[in-house]
């Protein structure tokens, strides 16, 4: 029977008040969390429940730490799908009167759970990670708190090279996950004020300087300005120059 947690009074904490790592011993992988800002625990019940929720592509899994009187520093990682999750820290009441009362819960952020992946190909305002999504080569995953994820078939050889240096996945491929980007962005009729949509339109804006994103205006004056944006990305990066480039020497070859 599915559990439902009641919202009322959740105190909002800061993805900073915590620190989530995975590590892995032997066959196993655990999850360790630590306070990192514990004074912003200290008004809560001290028999309240930790949790912390993961979800990743269609699975999720929810990790119990204790309670703030007795928190554990670990836990089991049962989901071995998990690649790079969201998770989110929850604190829940566990008295029986207010049983299942969300207290407090931070904003969701990525996890990274591959251990042996050891560089998380992080660019910026887009991340790459290795993951096992055959048939596909690639798959973009948005998330509503955290910068975009680029997930890339685990067995492409040099994967990260790839993403980073090949022509046909910078020409082809980068202008597809932009826009598919944009199009989210300018789903809402407002501007976001921060977060990873404000540091998308920034960078934006350094390719087209003063073009300000039509978010209130029609789908087709949308969908023209992200056109104008790919067109701006494709010239400053010299996309199909390159793109020939590898091309030409395929032929040659």
């Amino acid at each position: 029977m599915r559990k439902r947690i009641r919202l009322t009074g959740r105190r909002q904490l800061p993805r900073s008040s915590v620190e989530a790592k995975v590590v892995e011993i032997g066959s196993k992988r655990l999850v360790t969390l630590t306070f990192a800002q514990p004074e912003l625990f200290r008004r809560l019940p001290r028999t309240a429940r930790i949790k912390l929720k993961l979800f990743e592509n269609k699975f999720s899994e929810t990790l119990e730490f204790g309670t703030l009187e007795t928190p554990k520093a670990t836990c089991d990682l049962k989901n071995g799908a998990f690649s790079a999750p969201s998770c989110q820290l929850r604190i829940v009441e566990s008295e029986p009167e207010r049983r299942g009362l969300l207290l407090a819960s931070t904003d969701t952020w990525t996890l990274r759970a591959n251990a042996d992946d050891g560089d998380t190909s992080s660019e910026g305002i887009l991340k790459f990670q290795p993951f096992d999504i055959a048939p596909r080569s690639w798959k973009l995953s948005i998330r509503d708190d955290d910068y975009p994820v680029v997930y890339v078939d685990r067995r492409i050889p040099e994967n990260r090279t790839w993403v980073r240096n090949d022509p046909v996945f910078i020409s082809c491929v980068l202008p597809v996950i932009v826009r598919e980007i944009f199009e989210d962005i300018l789903s809402t009729d407002t501007p976001p004020e921060r977060g990873w949509m404000r540091d998308w339109v920034d960078w934006a804006d350094k390719l087209m300087p003063g073009s300000i994103p039509p978010y209130s205006d029609s789908r087709l004056r949308k969908l023209g300005w992200i056109d104008d944006l790919l067109d701006a990305f494709c010239k400053h990066h010299g996309t199909l120059d390159m793109l020939i480039g590898r091309l030409n020497e395929r032929i040659a070859s």
